[in-house]
């Protein structure tokens, strides 16, 4: 070979890289350019290309692909993404060129040389330089050379293959794997990648905690610190917040190579999030229990003042000043019910099938009355309604979204700012606006916030359950829900539900309705005395015969003893409930006929069953009136019950 020959005109003098594992190569590759005339480095892997790189521009590069550290597929994206070296003439020298399943042209190389025979590849080496001086077309195919020469070789193709099932194995993880040599990645798989969201050209060959600032920089410097051989981890306990993920860290070393280090990152945000969802069930599982006890009591209480003014008013007819704050006292007692009504609901999980006639502007009187009092001040709510709204639907269900849509206002405006409800009447369709001048929402946003657990808060403040359980109750009303937003420009959510005709009002005096017993004897079983000495003197009243028992014991006992006319029947009593109760007194009696008189609602699966099948006579719900009750008992044990009321009314 004469680089004189008029054959073979010279070509200038370039500067070479020549990259391979293989020392018998490097030696070769080294010796041949140099009588060539050429400047020529080597590297024995591409982590040592790279420092070389760091100060030397080569004209041209050649390098095999299968190399320890990063390979030349690897160093091919790393060469290609430095401006600097963007001028250098890539040529892969390798035998995996010759197999006929490999997609060379996809590695981005300027040229192609099959390895075999050394005389053979001294050709095709020179005549690769040449090349390089031709002008390039990225997108003109590039031939392989040198592939009439080239040998099989079987421990190529079984690193070859066993390569590619080892990529594919790491590729196809969950978790993030990176590979770091000497202080610097030399490997990174795509779940890596996405969770660190560095693109593979600059976290490879980056010294990990380099690549951050602030808190994650120090966390993941003192994890490469520790000592060389040991595992050493970021924990659950303490995870790193990045990108909005939770990622947990652990630093596995590599059998035999002290150098190289594994560093396995796992995301447990989607775990974190399932958690904290279980455990807003389970809070929720514990308001509810605790929310019924409390309701419970609280009825209780009301049902005392009610029945004790009640009985203040009905001795005291001919004085409408003491008349008047009794009226009073009524409309409060009405009032904390349904409060209470309202509360206890926010910790259900269903809302009533049973829809009846509901105000919709009492319910969100009602609602704004309790975010008054819990929102902060620097939240200015402003109310535009009209007298009334009556639709078909469960005023809890109802006090639920609209406490949820205001709830998500709020949060939407951590410093503050304007929150107005507004209801009207639009065709014939009951129109409600909830709108917040808070950070608003981008299209993504808009587009999912309806989604089950889609939530744009910090992990453990959100479940992202508020507004896809708004949105369940409203479609359950054959209503609609849409929203209004933009970023910076605040939200308005629209609500829609079809008009119903207005429940008709109750009589203006109570008293005049009153329908008086015949003397029946009736058994009230309430373990509260107050409640049971109040009920003695609301049934006598009512010209009604009381026998009061403080418990489930009791209550057996005088059932035998008297066999009252009907039983009314506290659900929480120690020793025996009073669904227990009415089961053992319909054993004794299958004729018994027996009511509930409760705070807790008509909600428990067993008493609803006992309902259904007319083992009970009814359910009431404690604060109950002496109107209330008078109909209710006429009802029960008056054939002609209904023919006296409709003459009452």
């Amino acid at each position: 070979m004469n680089p004189t020959n008029p054959k073979n005109p010279p070509v200038s003098r370039k500067k070479i890289l020549v990259v391979d594992d293989d020392r018998v190569m490097l030696t070769f590759a080294g010796k041949l350019l140099g009588r060539e005339g050429h400047e020529v480095r080597t590297a024995a892997d591409g982590f040592e290309a790279l420092n070389v790189l760091s100060d030397f521009i080569p004209d041209v590069i050649f390098f095999d692909l299968i190399m320890p550290k990063i390979d030349g597929d690897k160093l091919i994206q790393i060469i290609r993404s430095m401006p600097r070296l963007k001028d250098s003439f890539l040529v892969i020298v390798s035998a995996v060129v010759a197999e006929v399943d490999f997609n060379f042209q996809a590695t981005g190389a300027d040229y192609y040389i099959a390895k075999g025979p050394f005389k053979a590849m001294a050709a095709n080496i020179i005549a690769a330089i040449k090349a390089s001086e031709a002008p390039r077309g990225r997108d003109i195919p590039k031939p392989v050379v040198g592939l009439e020469h080239a040998s099989t070789r079987q421990l190529t193709r079984e690193l070859l293959s066993r390569n590619r099932h080892l990529e594919t194995i790491l590729e196809s993880m969950a978790e993030g794997i990176l590979e770091v040599y000497s202080g610097r990645t030399v490997y990174a798989n795509s779940a890596a990648i996405a969770m660190l969201g560095i693109p593979a050209q600059r976290l490879l060959t980056a010294h990990p905690p380099d690549l951050f600032e602030g808190a994650i920089r120090e966390r993941l410097a003192a994890l490469f610190a520790t000592a060389p051989g040991q595992p050493a981890e970021i924990g659950e306990s303490n995870p790193l917040e990045l990108n909005g993920r939770q990622l947990l860290a652990k630093k596995l070393p590599v059998k035999g190579d002290e150098s190289t280090v594994m560093l396995m990152l796992t995301d447990i945000t989607e775990r974190k999030r399932l958690e904290m969802q279980l455990q807003h069930v389970q809070k929720m599982e514990a308001i509810g229990t605790i929310a019924a006890g409390v309701a419970h009591n609280f009825r209780n209480t009301l049902t005392e003042i009610l029945v004790n003014s009640q009985l203040i008013q009905f001795s005291h007819k001919g004085e409408p000043p003491l008349l008047e704050i009794t009226d009073r006292i009524h409309s409060s007692v009405k009032r904390g019910a349904r409060l209470v009504d309202g509360l206890l609901h926010f910790s259900r999980k269903q809302i009533s099938k049973e829809f009846k006639a509901v105000d919709l502007v009492r319910v969100i009187r009602e609602t704004d009355q309790i975010i008054r009092n819990s929102f902060s001040a620097k939240v200015e709510i402003r109310t535009v309604l009209p007298d009334a709204l009556w639709i078909m639907g469960d005023s809890p269900g109802l006090s639920q979204v609209i406490m949820n849509l205001c709830t998500n206002a709020r949060d939407a405006m951590p410093d503050g700012g304007l929150l107005t409800i507004e209801a009207r009447r639009e065709d014939a369709r009951a129109l409600v606006l909830v709108s917040d001048t808070g950070a608003g929402m981008d299209r993504e946003t808009l587009e999912k916030c309806f989604d089950p657990f889609f939530t744009t808060k910090p992990v453990g403040q959100g479940t992202g359950l508020g507004l896809s359980t708004a949105y369940g109750i409203i479609k359950g009303h054959d209503g609609t829900i849409s929203v209004v937003s933009a970023p910076e420009a605040g939200a308005t959510f629209r609500l829609q539900f079809p008009l119903a005709v207005p429940e008709e009002s109750p009589p203006a005096a109570e008293l005049r309705t009153l329908i008086h017993g015949r003397g029946q004897r009736i058994l009230i079983v309430d373990d509260e005395a107050e409640i049971n000495w109040a009920m003695q003197g609301l049934l006598n009243s009512l010209n009604y015969q009381p026998v009061l028992a403080e418990n489930g014991q009791d209550a057996l006992r005088l059932y035998s003893e008297f066999r009252p006319a009907l039983v009314l029947l506290d659900l929480n009593m120690p020793g025996m409930d009073g669904l227990e109760c009415a089961r053992r007194i319909l054993a004794i009696d299958s004729a018994a006929q027996i009511a509930i008189l409760s705070g807790y609602g008509p909600f428990l699966p067993e008493l609803t069953e006992l309902l259904k099948k007319r083992l009970l006579k009814g359910y009431l719900t404690k604060p109950v009136g002496i109107t209330e009750l008078s109909h209710f008992l006429a009802e029960t044990l008056s054939p002609a019950a209904k023919e006296i009321l409709n003459r009452s009314d």
